[in-house]
């Protein structure tokens, strides 16, 4: 896995994020809009997703970030925030804890990003999503992502509109489901089991992780509202 990978999207992330950030190109600029990160996953959809094979799962976890960047151009103002704050989403709720603010000039921007960068100093998972898989045999397994790596997600914008005064939310969707969407039933009916647990980690069913972790990327996906 390379330590920094891209999302190209129309909009821009989701996660709850609102931040008082560093500084812009242009410090005559006044910094009166905010954005807030929010975060949507499988697990807070309306409706119960499940995979085209047997059945799978996924109600818990938690992804822990340390840092937001936010760049563009504001006019002839190019404009950069960066909070450094570590924070965690729960991936059963979609709250993001604590809270992380960033404040930035109002106005029509464009060649826009919004990085995160996942937290990465120690052997801890990054990511952690649990859930459950029935196999073939109609047994039902609890089953763990772990994914550990100071990745950094961008999603990019052509153009963004940021009102005066306006609390503007920038949402990333997290969906476990999709990551998983290339694996196989009879992959996990193969897996490897750790009491009783099918862990899917870079030592535990390495070649299910690697498909998994391509996806993350990929599916992970971004809008302003």
């Amino acid at each position: 896995m390379t330590q920094k990978k891209s999302l190209t999207v129309l909009s821009i992330l989701t996660v709850i994020l609102a931040f008082s950030m560093g500084c812009s190109d242009d410090d005559s600029l006044n910094t009166d809009a905010t954005i807030r990160l929010v975060a949507t996953t499988t697990s807070t959809t309306t409706a119960t997703k499940k995979m085209p094979v047997n059945d799978l799962q996924f109600t818990s976890g938690s992804i822990t970030f340390r840092e937001i960047i936010f760049d563009g151009e504001n006019g002839t103002n190019s404009v950069s925030r960066t909070k450094e704050q570590i924070a965690n989403i729960d991936y059963a709720t979609g709250t993001v804890s604590p809270e992380v603010l960033i404040t930035i000039p109002s106005g029509t921007y464009t060649a826009v990003n919004l990085g995160i960068e996942l937290q990465d100093e120690n052997d801890k998972p990054t990511v952690v999503i649990e859930g459950t898989f029935t196999n073939s045999s109609e047994e039902m397994l609890p089953i763990r992502f772990e994914f550990n790596s100071g990745e950094v997600f961008e999603a990019n914008a052509a153009s963004v509109e940021i009102p005066e005064g306006v609390d503007l939310v920038g949402k990333i969707n997290f969906d476990a489901l999709n990551w998983f969407s290339t694996i196989s039933a009879t992959e996990l009916d193969n897996a490897n089991l750790t009491d009783g647990v099918i862990i899917i980690s870079e030592t535990n069913n390495a070649s299910i992780f690697d498909k998994v972790a391509d996806r993350l990327d990929v599916d992970t996906q971004a809008v302003f509202e």
